[in-house]
């Protein structure tokens, strides 16, 4: 008995979907296992980055703190060679000014009085000074004046006794020259609040001490003149 012409044969759906299934399910299982070989790649090319990009700046900036820290040890290095070597300056001048003035008033000495032969004085003294005591030995003359608020202490010595109340040496002095037109040489030493004005002439060594500043005390050093010629006014030392 032959088939009609119109009569489609049965399709069994069981065995035609089963092919399908299986191919979806592979292909599937293809795109994840492509996805985690890409994965697996991609994680380990962009870790090995990252530590490299974040090693590289940490070998930077400690390159930078090294470098700083250098720098700064310099710095204090010369600050302290600076110090140091102003320090010994200082000190070289204070003892080659001492040395220079022991040795020209040792020479003056050579041919100076040994004894106190003229008194000189404080001569037209302003702001109403007056004279409110007086020292005098074979080798030291001390004139104090007075006035309502300040003392002024006159000492004329002999050059080789002279001896002042100042340690020449201490590191707190300050030491200062300066000269007058007539070619006398001075020299202040500013301490403790005391300004003390000292010269050697061919006779005599003259300190001024004052607690004024030392451009108020200089102009003292003009009105000393011998105790014989006040009332003239005449040689001014």
């Amino acid at each position: 008995m032959s088939p009609e012409k119109n009569e489609i044969p049965e399709i069994n759906d069981n065995n035609a979907a089963e092919p399908l299934e299986n191919k979806i399910n592979n292909a599937a299982a293809d795109e994840n296992e492509q996805n985690e070989f890409s994965d697996y790649y991609y994680d380990e090319d962009f870790e090995g980055t990252d530590e490299n990009e974040t090693e590289q700046p940490k070998k930077e900036n400690k390159a930078s703190k090294i470098f700083l820290y250098i720098i700064y040890a310099i710095v204090i290095i010369l600050c302290l060679v600076i110090i140091a070597r102003n320090l010994f300056f200082k000190n070289n001048d204070k003892s080659n000014n001492n040395t220079s003035s022991a040795a020209n008033s040792e020479t003056a000495a050579k041919n100076a009085p040994k004894k106190i032969m003229d008194l000189y004085v404080l001569a037209d003294l302003p702001n109403g000074y007056e004279l409110i005591n007086q020292d005098i030995t074979d080798t030291k003359a001390v004139s104090i004046y007075k006035n309502k608020t300040t003392e002024i202490a006159l000492t004329q010595s002999t050059i080789k006794d002279y001896q002042p109340e100042y340690d020449v040496n201490d590191k707190d002095i300050i030491i200062s020259d300066f000269y007058s037109g007539a070619g006398q040489d001075y020299r202040a030493y500013q301490i403790n609040g005391k300004c003390y004005i000292v010269w050697t002439t061919s006779e005599y060594t003259f300190e001024i001490k004052t607690s004024l500043k030392k451009s108020e005390s200089i102009p003292f050093i003009y009105n000393v003149q011998k105790s014989d010629d006040v009332s003239s006014s005449s040689e001014t030392v």
